[in-house]
């Protein structure tokens, strides 16, 4: 399975046939029948337990075909699992497309997608997706972009106790969660939204809204001397540990030992935006090791102040990276990662 194979809009491309045995139409509201399952349909979700997990992710598994699944389905030691992308990618380049598989299948991968993730997680995910089927130019097809071109791996069997892994990417999106009984990690993942803002029939999305408002919020509550550390560049940067780069540097920035309550308190909900994409129960213990971690935190910035400025800012701690970087298209084309760079693919799991 090779994921990272770039298709520019200029060679040719076939539209993937989604659900025509099954005679559907989409609405005018999405680009295709896949983006309307996934803007639309309500998950089935038992509940968020390692049983659910397991059987959610047979029964996609079941779902598929025989040639589908030879797709899906990697070895858990798979080194395809550090090989995933946020670039727009093309069908039959590794992993099984939403836009290959049928209405039936597509509610099944949604069932399970929902299952591994918190409520707002999943809507999130599906935000991201949608968002990118605003760049399909009059909702035409286009190489590795929108909701079609989204693609699914499973690493392992899904397990209520042994360890397995679920891959997601695509433009914008690279959601690798590794998973042993109620232990489950995302690092490392990626999330990005272009355009940052717009609307499906009369309801406004922002899938990145809170990560970009509460950061402002909080490099505003900075004194001044807070500030002359935080503030590293008047001019945006970019991810120094996007996808591809698993070595962890070392970032500067301000000292969250110095921050006041209320800033703490504006630093949790910050991390919390990429930590509650898990569960509650994994949420929750995650955000109660990352507390103990403030007074080695460090919070960095590049960019204005005000905003609607196209900014950089950083989060790091020994058991975490976040990265948050305005684009090309500055405020209006995001990427994020977030890393545990103890934890990454999995690898504490399993031990006590």
């Amino acid at each position: 399975m090779h994921h990272k194979i770039i298709v520019f809009a200029t060679l040719a491309f076939t539209c993937c046939q989604i659900f025509a045995h099954e005679g559907h139409e989409h609405s005018d509201d999405y680009a295709s029948e896949a983006s309307e399952v996934v803007g639309t349909y309500t998950p089935s979700i038992k509940s968020h337990s390692a049983e659910a997990m397991a059987a959610a992710g047979k029964a996609f598994l079941n779902s598929l075909d025989e040639s589908q699944r030879v797709i899906v389905l990697e070895k858990l030691t798979s080194g395809e699992r550090e090989k995933w992308t946020n670039l727009p990618q093309r069908s039959g380049n590794g992993g099984l497309a939403l836009g290959k598989c049928s209405e039936t299948q597509v509610k099944a991968f949604c069932d399970l997608m929902a299952t591994l993730l918190s409520e707002s997680g999943y809507e999130k995910m599906c935000h991201v997706m949608l968002a990118d089927d605003q760049l399909l130019t009059g909702g035409n097809p286009r190489p590795g972009f929108g909701t079609e071109d989204f693609f699914v791996v499973l690493f392992g069997t899904p397990s209520a106790t042994k360890a397995w892994g679920f891959q997601f990417d695509g433009h914008h999106l690279g959601l690798n969660l590794s998973i042993e009984g109620d232990r489950i990690t995302l690092a490392p993942s990626h999330t990005g939204a272009q355009p940052v803002k717009f609307k499906i029939g009369d309801k406004e999305i922002r899938p990145l809204g809170a990560e970009n408002d509460v950061a402002f919020e909080l490099v505003a509550s900075l004194s001044k001397e807070q500030q002359q550390s935080a503030i590293l560049s008047n001019t945006k940067g970019n991810l120094v540990a996007g996808p591809g780069k698993d070595q962890i540097p070392q970032l500067n920035g301000v000292s969250c030992k110095s921050f006041s309550d209320s800033q703490k308190k504006l630093l949790e909900q910050l991390i919390f935006e990429w930590v509650e994409i898990l569960p509650e129960t994994q949420a929750k213990s995650r955000m109660d090791a990352l507390k103990m971690e403030f007074s080695e935190m460090k919070f960095g910035w590049r960019g204005g102040t005000t905003n609607g400025d196209a900014i950089y800012y950083s989060i790091q701690s020994p058991t975490l990276l976040i990265e948050y970087a305005a684009q090309d298209r500055g405020a209006n084309h995001i990427h994020t990662i977030y890393r545990d760079p103890t934890n990454a693919y999995g690898k504490q799991l399993g031990k006590e």
